[in-house]
């Protein structure tokens, strides 16, 4: 008889193994072990935090994610952080990156479209309520997805 392999863990966004919560980070031996953010941890000390201390506190907070979901929206992809050197991926290919960055493109100016129209007021209160709506939604969904300036610089560290 074959055993079948447990399930992995609900993803993180869209395919991303989910980072270990504090219910999720069990102990070896049993109940789930609470694991707190590196500034709480920090916080308890009675001086400035040292890199000895970030260091040290670092074993008493949640991991972070290894494997997690390309920044395009609509891809379910994955991206590993890299085992060797290099920079980690934001996107799992060129092609992904491109199609993002042109849906931005696309959000942008066509949220600036709505609002010089909703600018003039000279609209009937059904449509203005429309385009209202619609740049509402366009928002929303702009913060899904990097502005021109940030992709590069989303992900990487000081």
């Amino acid at each position: 008889m074959q055993t079948v392999p447990e399930p992995k863990l609900a993803a993180l966004g869209r395919g991303g193994d989910l980072p270990p919560s504090a219910l999720d980070q069990r102990n070896e031996d049993g109940p789930p072990a609470v694991r707190k953010t590196l500034s709480s941890v920090l916080s308890g000390l009675n001086r400035p935090a040292q890199g000895a201390d970030v260091a040290a506190a670092l074993n008493a907070c949640l991991e972070l994610p290894g494997v997690i979901g390309c920044l395009n929206p609509l891809c379910d992809n994955k991206c590993a952080w890299p085992t060797g050197r290099g920079r980690p991926r934001d996107y799992c290919s060129r092609g992904c990156r491109q199609s993002a960055l042109r849906t931005n493109a696309r959000l942008v100016a066509e949220l600036s479209l709505i609002e010089r129209t909703l600018a003039f007021g000279d609209l009937r209160k059904a449509d203005r309520v429309r385009l209202e709506t619609r740049a509402a939604q366009t928002r929303w969904c702009l913060r899904r997805y990097l502005p021109v300036g940030q992709q590069n610089t989303a992900t990487e560290g000081p």
